[in-house]
Parts: structure tokens; sequence; C-alpha cells
């Protein structure tokens, strides 16, 4: 399976925080609606 890394801010989306995943990755990878994805986390800066 196919992997990507990439860098994003968080962004409050009503009570949640959330992430955009880049075009450029989606099309890559051939993400769709409904897709299940593993995300992993890491704080890189306080």
């Amino acid at each position: 399976m196919q992997e990507e890394e990439f860098l994003r801010s968080v962004r409050t989306t009503g009570t949640s925080l959330g992430i955009n995943i880049p075009n450029e990755i989606i099309k890559l990878l051939k993400i769709k609606k409904g897709d299940l994805l593993r995300i992993k986390v890491k704080k890189i800066k306080e």
C-alpha cells in the first residue's frame, strides 16, 4: 500500500479540530469519500 507524508496546520471545524488533505495526495493515492485511512499524528512545534 502506498504511503505519503505532508505537513498541515490544525484548524477548528465547529467543536472539533481538523486538517485538509492536499489535492495532490488525494489524486496520488486515489482517495475517495468513504475510504478508510490510517492517520499518524505527530506534533512538530510547540
